[in-house]
């Protein structure tokens, strides 16, 4: 009876589900009524487990996307209790078939031929990871997991946005460069809040989850084509040397920003265009940036470097900033349905165009993005003075 019990709970939510994630759809296994462990479930073809295993790796009925699904497997007593993110929920498995994600994802292109102008740098607040798996009962770990499928589909529709009439990195001026910009038509740069200064205040096992989470991402990024062949360039914003970041993903984070680094500078030796640049916020805060680049202006100060009479604008703080090589953002998405820059981009957002929507970021797909960019260029950007 437990056990049919289970299955029952499984198949309504899955019916009533009414977007289940690509890489997240759960079957409920129960512990010791019916002793299914679920390391013996994911690891081989036991005598109770075989015709399971071999289903859950079948493509999906429940989703559109075009690549596998990972089914998780979670306790009963903790799909209901959101902030249980030990270990144990989340499986290695989940972890593990993350590359089956990131190699077969097939998004659909953004907006093939835009008749308005695409922002060339956007950024997102990726909110709602934990009322996504709430609203579906699962342990609060599977909704960080489905927001990482989402990145994944992310990159992978930004990759196939519209052609620039330039690919060439503009430095860091002051504010009023933003009017004189030309138009472009392809989104080249993209940052993503994945984790900020404030998040050290949630629960251990959840902060040990993310870190586990983007280790494995960082890994198999390594291997992913377009990074391979320097289509996409992968940067680190924040504060990395923080030893409360685990060391092995530390180590795996900046293996990849250095080898999409290096195969990117292959392709441009050799006239590649259209890269796409992917800015990870990590132990990023807007306000610690503002407080480090201070300190780096004091010091050169305090040295003799330089003269407070050749400070003429902000652009002294701006250039010793971690942002100081990319553009403005143009466009900032928040999801989850707050209206608040949670301490992201303070600088850099002064002249930004701001998105809010209600929609979950496991649930916000190319459709939402493609909504928010049509917003996006009925927008008129003055920076202050008039366009009539």
């Amino acid at each position: 009876m437990p056990r049919i019990r289970c299955i029952l709970t499984s198949l309504i939510w899955m019916i009533t589900s009414s977007r289940a994630s690509s890489l997240v759809t759960t079957t409920l296994v129960p512990t010791c009524p019916c002793r299914y462990r679920p390391s013996a479930f994911w690891n081989g073809p036991s005598r109770s487990t075989r015709s399971r295993s071999s289903y859950v790796q079948n493509e999906s009925f429940l989703t559109p996307h075009a690549h596998r699904t990972i089914t998780a497997v979670s306790h009963p007593e903790s799909a209901f209790n959101h902030t249980d993110l030990s270990s144990k929920s989340l499986s290695r498995s989940v972890l593990e078939n993350i590359e089956t994600t990131i190699t077969d994802t097939k998004s659909k292109p953004i907006i093939s031929n835009p008749t308005f102008d695409l922002p060339r740098h956007i950024a997102f607040i990726c909110d709602g990871n934990s009322r996504w798996s709430r609203q579906k009962s699962l342990p609060g770990s599977m909704g960080h997991v489905a927001g990482a499928d989402r990145v994944v589909h992310l990159i992978k529709a930004l990759q196939q946005s519209p052609a620039s009439s330039s690919t060439s990195v503009q430095p860091k001026q002051p504010l009023e460069r933003e009017s004189e910009q030309n138009e472009f038509q392809r989104i080249e740069y993209c940052t993503l809040f994945a984790f900020s200064t404030e998040n050290w205040s949630r629960p251990s096992t959840e902060i040990s989850t993310l870190f586990k989470i983007m280790r494995r991402m960082a890994i198999q990024y390594q291997q992913n084509e377009a990074v391979r062949e320097g289509k996409v360039q992968i940067e680190l914003l924040g504060n990395l040397d923080d030893e409360r970041i685990p060391e092995a993903t530390r180590k795996e984070l900046r293996v990849l920003e250095m080898n999409s680094k290096n195969a990117c500078s292959r392709r441009k030796e050799d006239n590649g265009h259209n890269i796409l640049t992917i800015c990870l916020a990590i132990n990023y805060g807007g306000r610690a940036d503002i407080l480090q680049a201070t300190k780096k202006l004091a010091q050169s100060i305090a040295s003799g470097e330089l003269s407070p009479d050749a400070i003429e604008d902000e652009s002294e703080i701006s250039k010793r900033l971690c942002t100081a090589h990319l553009p403005d953002p143009d466009l900032i998405i928040r999801t989850g349905g707050e209206k608040r820059l949670s301490n992201f981009l303070l600088w850099d957002a002064a002249y930004a165009e701001l998105y809010f929507s209600d929609m979950l970021w496991p649930d916000f797909d190319e459709r939402a993005l493609e909504e928010a960019l049509v917003w996006y260029g009925k927008r008129k950007r003055r920076f202050g003075g008039r366009n009539d």
